[in-house]
């Protein structure tokens, strides 16, 4: 007998926790989504990426980038990552500061997880003397990590609870810590950057000269000097004991989003909307374009002693880009026409200009002098396919139209997790439309390309919606047996999770058996229930798979990249032990701490095939005779079925009926399937008496639409559609209906 499984339990967050499946499209050596972030390590000999694909990864970079390992435990995008000592720690749109061992080989998984923040985490600072991290993003919310700390307290399993520093008004997008770590930089969207004291988190300054949201923050060696790189396309430059700004350097047409710095300070980097990389001589004020890349430049990281950079985008590569070391020669300002001509002669590559306090003068300057990039070529990148972009679900509710950044069109099955048709480089929209087919199949999940894979996101208010005839999917069941959508794709999902708690429920009750008499024997957990947070109880209901004739759906474990579940909690604050997590179908073993946290309606949908019972399946019509057919009213009909009966059904029980009443009639051939069309015409071509005609609306009712597609498609109202029967005229068949996609 199967008992309680993990996950029992009566808290409505429990109950409420959202399940999601991603449906990888590429191993673990490799992003398939924008970088937004980049960490160097061990004197630059090893890179940290993190992606929005919801996944670290480290690789070797002394030659060409090679993959080490792939860091996977966020839910959501990473956004950003440092390194402190061996300790990485990121931060995510999944509300979690997470550490791990950075040199963890294999498959690392977090060694602690927090959930302080009650919003998306937007970045991250460390200070290089001592093991202090400040983590900040929405809300104004910014924390501050005893790294040694955390991790001990962690270790005895106990509640870690960063400092947090208030005094911020709007979400924080940047911060900078100085070396000793006893005083912080924060950027916010408001423009300002707060300046704060870590060791009371008692505000000291606050810096206003930004007219829009503060991105990027450097601080200097001796924390003197701070850099600020804002959406308001300008870096400036701030002396920290006068709390003033000594330099405004426009340099970019567009917003700064990252910036880096020599050792001395005396040469910044800046990468920004605009794709374009700039180094400028803050001595002089002379910048030079760097290099160009193809998207928005997230971050940056050096690669050697500054001879090259790392860049990261919305491409799912980072790609390193060579330096030329030499500085172009000091700039002046044009003051006539032959002060330009000079300068031009001077920089015949067009790629150096004297920086402007003004964006307006800089955009000016850009159109009348564009600029040649120092750097033409990449010298390498970093493994990574294109994320997917577009996304259309079928009308079935089962296939998935996808489309990738380079334009690549594919099929998905919800069923499989895979790709089922790859149609190359076409236009989305039109093969949307022929692939269009009139059904109509009630929603049970949402989706998303968010994370450059295709995510399905099942609740349990929604994931038992949708019922389909088994047959339908090559299944071997009786002709009248229902599947229900969600229910399946859970239990497929959670097999290997269910198989190995029944295993070790096996080998308990084994050694329970083969104990000595009188040994004190553990009682088995009764069976979950499942009461609401009222306190009443809910229905349920109850099925049983049916047999697989050929290759099964719902098989998520054999294919080359089995899906990935992830699991997310509603309402921030969770406990240690609600955070959200992430796994592999196939890498279940039943020891898993933090997956006993599985939500209860997904243990008993996956155990006991019980879900909540949805009054949408059903669907009500009125079958009545044809004005002038001459045929007889049925004894009833106002009728009820199940919302996905064919007409074919109805056409059926109206011959059968009718056959009651002396009134025998041949079925139409009426089909959208073509196929089915000319088969159903062939067989009906040596056939003698009158035909049964089904109509709706004056539209002949083809045989293969489903109740509820007819009235989506047909009858296009919100009551009960009204089905009319009659006979059909020989010669002058109602006509067939043109069916399009609702809008």
């Amino acid at each position: 007998m199967l008992h309680e499984a993990p996950g029992g339990g009566t808290s409505k967050q429990r109950k409420d926790a959202k399940v999601s499946a991603v449906f990888r499209r590429n191993g673990a050596d490799e992003h398939c989504a924008g970088v937004n972030a980049l960490a160097s390590w061990r004197e630059e000999a090893k890179l940290f990426t993190a992606s929005k694909d919801s996944t670290i990864k480290r690789w070797g970079v002394s030659e060409q980038p090679s993959f080490e390992a792939s860091y996977e435990g966020h839910s959501n995008w990473v956004n950003d990552v440092t390194v402190l000592e061996d300790i990485l720690v990121s931060c995510s749109s999944d509300t979690t500061v997470q550490f791990w061992k950075a040199d963890h080989t294999g498959e690392p998984a977090p060694i602690a997880t927090f959930n302080q923040h009650t919003d998306y985490v937007n970045c991250l600072a460390a200070a290089k003397s001592t093991p202090i991290v400040a983590s900040a993003g929405l809300r104004a919310e910014v924390f501050l990590w005893d790294v040694q700390k955390a991790m001990r307290i962690n270790e005895q399993s106990g509640l870690y609870e960063a400092k947090p520093c208030e005094g911020h008004k709007g979400s924080v997008y940047a911060l900078a810590l100085n070396e000793p770590g006893n005083f912080m930089a924060a950027g916010s969207t408001d423009g300002a950057i707060s300046i704060s004291d870590t060791r009371s988190q008692s505000k000291l300054a606050s810096l206003k000269g930004h007219t829009e949201n503060v991105r990027a923050l450097l601080l200097n060696a001796d924390g003197t000097l701070l850099l600020s790189g804002s959406s308001d396309q300008t870096i400036r430059l701030w002396d920290l004991g006068q709390q003033r700004c000594i330099q405004t350097l426009a340099v970019h047409t567009d917003s700064v989003w990252s910036l880096l710095a020599s050792h001395d300070f005396s040469v910044v980097y800046s990468g920004g909307r605009d794709k374009c990389v700039y180094r400028t001589q803050l001595a002089n004020r002379t910048s030079e374009l760097l290099l160009t890349e193809h998207a928005p430049i997230n971050d940056m990281a050096f690669d050697g002693q500054s001879t090259a950079l790392w860049v990261a985008t919305a491409s799912s590569a980072v790609r390193r880009w060579n330096v030329d070391e030499r500085l172009p020669a000091a700039q002046t300002q044009p003051r006539a026409s032959a002060d330009l001509q000079r300068v031009k002669q001077q920089q015949p590559d067009n790629t150096a200009f004297l920086a402007s306090t003004s964006t307006y003068a800089r955009s000016r300057q850009a159109q009348d002098r564009p600029l040649q990039a120092q750097q033409q070529h990449v010298t390498a990148q970093t493994r990574g396919i294109a994320p997917l972009v577009q996304s259309a679900v079928l009308t079935d509710r089962r296939h998935i139209l996808t489309k990738d950044a380079e334009g690549n069109v594919e099929l998905w099955d919800t069923a499989t997790a895979a790709v089922k048709e790859r149609f190359g480089q076409i236009d989305f929209q039109q093969k949307e439309a022929e692939l269009f087919a009139p059904q109509s199949i009630l929603p049970w999940f949402a989706w998303d390309t968010k994370l450059g894979s295709l995510t399905l996101h099942l609740d349990s208010t929604q994931t038992f919606a949708a019922e389909v005839y088994a047959y339908t999917m090559g299944l071997q069941a009786p002709e009248e047996q229902k599947l229900n959508y969600g229910l399946e794709v859970l239990r497929g999902l959670f097999l290997t999770w269910a198989d190995a708690l029944q295993q070790q429920q096996h080998q308990q009750q084994q050694q329970q058996q083969q104990a000595p008499e009188g040994t004190a024997q553990q009682e088995p957990p009764d069976p979950p229930q499942q009461p609401d947070s009222d306190g009443s109880s809910t229905s349920f209901s109850s099925s049983s798979p049916p047999t697989s004739s050929g290759q099964e759906p719902f098989q998520y474990t054999t294919g080359p990249y089995p899906p990935v579940i992830m699991c997310s909690l509603q309402g921030p604050g969770q406990p240690w032990d609600q955070q959200p997590w992430q796994k592999c179908v196939t890498e279940f073993t039943g020891q898993e701490p933090k997956i006993s946290m599985i939500p209860h309606w997904v243990c008993r949908a996956v155990f006991f095939a019980e879900h909540k019972t949805v009054k949408e399946t059903k669907a009500g019509f009125l079958l009545m005779p044809l004005q002038g057919s001459g045929l007889p009213s049925l004894l009833q009909s106002k009728l009820t079925a199940p919302r996905i009966l064919l007409i074919y059904k109805v056409a059926t029980y109206c011959q059968s009926k009718l056959a009651e009443q002396s009134y025998h009639m041949q079925l139409g051939s009426v089909y959208w399937d073509q196929a089915q069309q000319q088969e159903a015409v062939n067989a009906s071509r040596n056939r003698q008496g009158d035909v049964l005609e089904l109509t709706c609306n004056g539209w002949a009712v083809p045989y293969d639409l489903s109740l509820a597609a007819v009235r989506q498609y047909i009858w296009k109202r919100s009551d009960d559609p009204v089905l009319h029967y009659g006979r059909q005229i020989p010669g002058r068949p109602a006509p067939t209906p043109i069916l399009k996609p609702v809008s």
